[in-house]
């Protein structure tokens, strides 16, 4: 894939972003001075306003982009879509759409087995975008997954298990156990399969899992 080239037109845009930042900064470090200067207050005002509307355009833009990605991804058209969520992701990452556009590219990767890579996004939303406890809980499970895939079982089963504790009220939280468990008797740990499966047994009785889990105490680990 031929990585996006950036247009004339996009640096300027990202030069006036960081003209203005530079300009809001100096101007609250010299408040004072600005407002006794004459049209101190009108300064500010439009400094203010241009410094709004520019970032209001870009999170537009990369709304729009994550957006078409998205129909992408769904629409199968893997290719596409990766290029146009890193495109949010290098471009846009201090907009609100680059944290949905960072878990959606680690996907695009897995979907495409892709598995360093993947995992490599999947870190990088959680160290930059961990906000939101369900889409963090996924993406450390992402991480499981890619770990499964390479043959990495005891780390998966590990991982599965943080995705529990960052979301423990998830109702995907007795799937991840589950996995977890089903990642250490991969690994040969029945132990700790066995302890994760009594565990999803204990801590989340109504959940349909349940009985898959005392199915593979009663069979792996009787």
């Amino acid at each position: 894939m031929s990585p996006h080239r950036i247009t004339k037109k996009e640096m300027k845009q990202d030069k006036f972003v960081t003209y203005s930042l530079k300009v809001s900064e100096w101007i609250q470090k010299h408040l004072n001075e600005v407002l006794m200067g004459a049209g101190g207050v009108i300064l500010v005002a439009v400094i203010v306003f241009f410094i709004l509307s520019s970032q209001a355009k870009r999170e537009r833009k990369a709304a729009e982009l994550l957006g078409k990605a998205n129909l992408e991804l769904q629409a199968g058209n893997i290719g596409q879509a990766v290029a146009d969520l890193q495109i949010v992701v290098d471009k846009y990452g201090s907009t609100k759409s680059a944290g949905q556009a960072s878990f959606f590219l680690a996907s695009a990767y897995f979907y495409a087995k892709d598995y360093v890579q993947a995992q490599s996004m999947f870190e990088r939303y959680l160290k930059k975008y961990k906000e939101d406890v369900l889409l963090a809980a996924s993406a450390q499970a992402g991480i499981a997954d890619c770990h499964m895939q390479r043959g990495n079982f005891s780390q998966a089963g590990e991982d599965f298990v943080k995705a529990v504790s960052l979301s423990p009220q998830s109702f995907l939280a007795p799937q991840y156990l589950l996995q977890a468990a089903d990642a250490y008797l991969k690994a040969d740990q029945k132990d700790k399969a066995k302890e994760i499966l009594n565990r999803l047994i204990k801590e989340y009785p109504d959940s349909r899992e349940v009985q898959k889990a005392k199915i593979q105490l009663a069979e792996s680990l009787g």
